[in-house]
């Protein structure tokens, strides 16, 4: 008995389920795939260039004047005798630290990784 009471809560379920069907009869697979293959033609437009043709000529004019203007710059004393054979600007930075930072933590690295692999062959 408590089971038909159950069944009467959810039974708005099932009359939901038959109105959500469709009223008239489903229409053959060949119809419905032929009517899913007929769509409309893409259409076809043409872009419009938006550069114009003497575009390229303008940028050039651009960066020969900041060429120009970059050379014009004097360069700094300081960074005349930094300049180093084969090069024909100066270093970035006058600053050594960068270079012993990295000297050192190569000198740790092949420390460690020289250790380690003495240990992984002593092992064998």
């Amino acid at each position: 008995m408590e089971r038909d009471q159950d069944s009467a809560q959810f039974e708005w379920v099932n009359s939901w389920a038959e109105a959500s069907k469709p009223s008239q009869p489903a229409a053959p697979a060949a119809e419905t795939i032929a009517a899913e293959i007929a769509v409309e033609s893409p259409v076809v437009a043409r872009m419009e260039p938006t550069i114009s043709s003497d575009q390229l000529m303008r940028d050039i004019v651009e960066i020969e004047r900041t060429r120009d203007a970059l050379a014009a710059m004097p360069v700094p004393v300081y960074a005349r005798r930094r300049t180093q054979a084969l090069t024909l600007v100066a270093p970035r930075t006058t600053d050594p630290v960068p270079v012993v930072v990295g000297g050192v933590l190569a000198l740790v690295m092949l420390t460690v990784f020289g250790a380690a692999a003495a240990m992984t062959k002593l092992a064998r």
